[in-house]
């Protein structure tokens, strides 16, 4: 079988294990573990109880794929609207470190479209930035990718390097900001923090890189029943009823 094909086989689930089906373990200590799509070795801290175990480039391989043709050509100038038709394709998995790049992706598509100065090649930076970026991490390392993507878009939008102090400056802001937005003793969602961190940018980016997107009204989540860990009542998303700030 083709390395193409196996990584296909990671849709047979889109919620938890690629493989079965069967909740996975979030371990408080890594694990080696061999990818059962593409044979590679890694230490991991995410596994199947089964003993399965699926990458995070085999996870997205499909799911980004549709990410870069939706980015590609929508015309939207409002990012919301097209993090909601991003996730809503059958490929993209219920959680998962695809959300780190959709978000950077979402803002660098609606701010081209908005006749924004957008880098040459901006769109695969942040894709190719943010990939880099595992799962687990708002967990694990205390900043969830998500938020991070906000960063990597406004460090491609604004030319920052490390040795660049303002612009090196708007990108951890624009990081900070967001994940402001994330505290709030919930268990993780993908669909929470993509869509926080998206509002955030959007507020970031008008008032501090002068970039005025358009965002339209929250609806209601279609993510509930999919999530094991659902805050309901608890999430600013649930029902869909409060506006966008």
């Amino acid at each position: 079988m083709t390395d193409e094909l196996d990584r296909s086989r990671a849709l047979a689930s889109t919620t938890d294990c690629a493989l079965c089906g069967k909740p996975l373990v979030y371990a408080a200590d890594s694990v080696a573990r061999v990818c059962d799509l593409c044979g590679t070795e890694q230490t991991t801290m995410i596994f199947c109880p089964e003993g399965h175990f699926v990458c995070d480039a085999c996870h997205g391989a499909a799911a980004m794929n549709v990410v870069r043709r939706v980015l590609a050509t929508t015309t939207s100038c409002d990012p919301v609207a097209i993090l909601e038709q991003v996730m809503a394709h059958p490929a993209l998995p219920m959680h998962g470190p695809e959300h780190h790049a959709i978000v950077p992706g979402v803002l660098i598509a609606a701010a081209r479209n908005a006749g924004a100065a957008v880098p040459d090649g901006a769109l695969e930076t942040v894709l190719a930035r943010a990939a880099k970026v595992p799962g687990g991490w708002c967990g694990y390392y205390g900043a969830c990718g998500a938020a991070v993507g906000v960063g990597i878009a406004v460090s491609v939008l604004t030319d920052a390097t490390p040795l660049r102090g303002e612009q090196r400056s708007l990108a951890l802001a624009a990081t900070s900001q967001a994940l402001a937005r994330m505290v709030d003793d919930q268990p993780r969602c993908c669909k929470r923090a993509s869509r926080m961190a998206v509002e955030a940018a959007v507020e970031y980016l008008r008032e501090h890189l002068a970039i005025d997107l358009t965002a339209g009204e929250r609806e209601p989540c279609a993510y509930t029943t999919r999530n094991a860990q659902c805050a309901r009542e608890r999430c600013p998303f649930f029902g869909g009823s409060e506006q966008r700030r």
